[in-house]
C-alpha cells in the first residue's frame, strides 16, 4: 500500500513537472514566437525601406543618365555646329586664296603677255626699221628723208603751239637720219620759235637708225616726226 502511494505521488509529482515544463515551454515557444514576428516585422520594414532606397537611387540613377545623355548630345551638337564652322571658314579661306591665287596668275599671265607683245612690238620696230636702212639704197633714203623733213617743217609744228615749256630750257636737241641742210636747220629754229615763244639753241645729231625725218627733243618733250615713229605706230 505504500508503494502504491509512492507510486501515486511520484505520478502527481511527475505530472506537476510536466505542467509546468509545458507551461515553461510553451511560454518560451510564445516569447520566441514573438521575438521572430519583431524580427519578422523589422526585416520587413528594413526590405522596404530598402526597396524604397533603391528606388529612388534607381530613380536618380536614371535622372543623372538621362541628364548626361541630355548634356552629351548638346555637346555632340555643339561640336558638330563649331566642326562645320571650322569646316565653312576652312572651305571660305581655301576657296578665296585660290580665287587671289588664280587672280594673280592672271596679272601675271597678262603682265608677261603684255610684257611680250611690248618686246615683240619693239623688236618688229627695229626689224623693221633696221631692214628699211638696210634694203633701201641710201639716195632713195635720203630723198624720202628731205622730202619728210620738208612735210614736217610745213605742217609737223602745228601741235607744238599747244605746248607750254617747262622753265629754264634754253636747249633743243635734233636728231635726224642726216644732216640739215643750213636752210633746213634755219627754218627748223624758225618754227619752234614761233610755236614755243622763244629762241632755242639747238644741239644737233645724226642717227641713221631714224631711218628719215628728225626727233626733236626740249627737256621732257618729245616732237618725234621720224620714219621709225611711223612704223612703231603703224605696228600697235
Amino acid at each position: 500500500m505504500l508503494i502504491v502511494s509512492l507510486i501515486m505521488l511520484l505520478l502527481i509529482i511527475f505530472g506537476i513537472m510536466i505542467f509546468f515544463f509545458r507551461k515553461i515551454m510553451t511560454q518560451n515557444v510564445t516569447v520566441a514566437t514573438m521575438h521572430l514576428d519583431e524580427l519578422s516585422r523589422d526585416y520587413a520594414e528594413k526590405e522596404k525601406r530598402i526597396n524604397q532606397q533603391l528606388e529612388e537611387a534607381n530613380e536618380k540613377a536614371q535622372e543623372i543618365v538621362s541628364t548626361a545623355q541630355s548634356e552629351a548630345e548638346k555637346i555632340r551638337s555643339e561640336t558638330i555646329r563649331q566642326a562645320e564652322q571650322e569646316r565653312d571658314k576652312m572651305i571660305q579661306a581655301a576657296r578665296t586664296q585660290t580665287q587671289e591665287m588664280v587672280h594673280q596668275a592672271d596679272n601675271s599671265c597678262n603682265q608677261l603677255i603684255s610684257e611680250m607683245e611690248d618686246r615683240i612690238s619693239k623688236e618688229a620696230v627695229k626689224r623693221a626699221c633696221d631692214l628699211t636702212h638696210d634694203l633701201l639704197p641710201e639716195e632713195f633714203r635720203k630723198l624720202v628723208h628731205g622730202q619728210w623733213v620738208e612735210d614736217l617743217i610745213e605742217k609737223g609744228f602745228n601741235q607744238a603751239e599747244r605746248l607750254r615749256l617747262p622753265e629754264g630750257i634754253e636747249e633743243a636737241t635734233l636728231v635726224s637720219a642726216f644732216a640739215l641742210s643750213d636752210e633746213q636747220r634755219k627754218r627748223i629754229a624758225k618754227k619752234l620759235k614761233d610755236a614755243l615763244g622763244k629762241d632755242l639753241a639747238i644741239k644737233e645729231a645724226v642717227d641713221p637708225k631714224v631711218v628719215a625725218g628728225l626727233v626733236i627733243t626740249i627737256g621732257s618733250l618729245v616732237l618725234d616726226g621720224s620714219l621709225k615713229n611711223k612704223i612703231k605706230e603703224k605696228t600697235r
